[in-house]
């Protein structure tokens, strides 16, 4: 008696793993999914480099289902930056114990996002003492170094830069401009306010502080990214460096009051 033999079905193809915490597909709501996988893959391969059908991949979900909540690849990638300016902004709610743990998970990009130091509540201090700002500035930097993601969006829209087309090009240039203009605008108050020498080339120290901090970030994720060609001599304590220039500045140009010779600068 012949016997029929059925086919033993192949083995169902294994599931895609997800990286490390991120949640399971369907386990939070399907927009802020998308949007988290294109912090993950813009920042890890820029705007160029990540394609819908990648995020939408990343996130369990149809490209038509992406599209259903973003439109088009600009629109996901202005949303990412929107979301970077706002987790910066409630990033250094550190004076407010109700969003003190909102604060502590909230990805920061100090650079970019100087000007949101002021809603913690200590805005008066910082408009007038801009020691105070350089102090808060390095609290934003010493969250930088816990959230890589989001970071890593501001390195990977430099080359935004170079082509005033690039839908993150203005975004770039107002964070660039309001860094600068903010920490030019403290030193200047500082001058008015006996805090800061006079003397003190106000917009070219700004420049630099902003310069210095970017290209110390940048060294920091090329130093530190898996299987990386840099050399031990990119490996930056990012914070520590930020905060060795800033006493530096804070030694040569603030004011020092003494009794006997009340607001003189301190030497160079």
């Amino acid at each position: 008696m012949n016997t029929v033999s059925t086919p033993t079905p192949p083995p169902a193809a294994p599931a895609r793993r997800r990286g490390p915490g991120r949640p399971r597909a369907g386990s939070e709501d399907k927009r802020a999914r998308i949007l988290n996988e294109a912090v993950v893959l813009f920042g890890e391969h820029g705007y160029a480099g990540t394609s819908l059908a990648d995020i939408a991949n990343a996130a369990d979900i149809s490209k038509a289902g992406l599209l259903h909540h973003f439109s088009s690849k600009d629109e996901l990638f202005a949303k990412v930056l929107e979301r970077r300016d706002h987790e910066d902004a409630l990033s250094i709610l550190v004076e407010s114990p109700t969003a003190e743990d909102v604060a502590v998970e909230a990805p920061v990009d100090a650079v970019g996002n100087v000007d949101t130091l002021d809603v913690a509540g200590s805005a008066a201090d910082i408009d007038t003492d801009p020691w105070a700002l350089l102090d808060r500035y390095i609290e934003l930097l010493e969250r930088n170094v816990a959230h890589r993601d989001l970071t890593a969006i501001y390195t990977a829209t430099a080359v935004s830069v170079l082509d005033a087309a690039h839908p993150a090009h203005r975004w770039m240039a107002d964070h660039l401009n309001g860094a600068v203009e903010r920490f030019e605008a403290s030193f200047e108050a500082g001058k008015a306010a006996g805090l800061v020498d006079p003397q003190m080339p106000s917009r070219l120290v700004a420049r630099s502080l902003v310069a210095l901090t970017d290209g110390l970030q940048l060294q920091w994720l090329c130093s530190t990214t898996p299987d990386t060609a840099a050399s031990e001599s990119l490996g930056t304590d990012l914070v520590a460096e930020i905060r060795l220039y800033a006493d530096c500045l804070r030694s040569q140009w603030a004011f020092q009051e003494t009794p006997e010779t009340p607001q003189r600068p301190k030497a160079a």
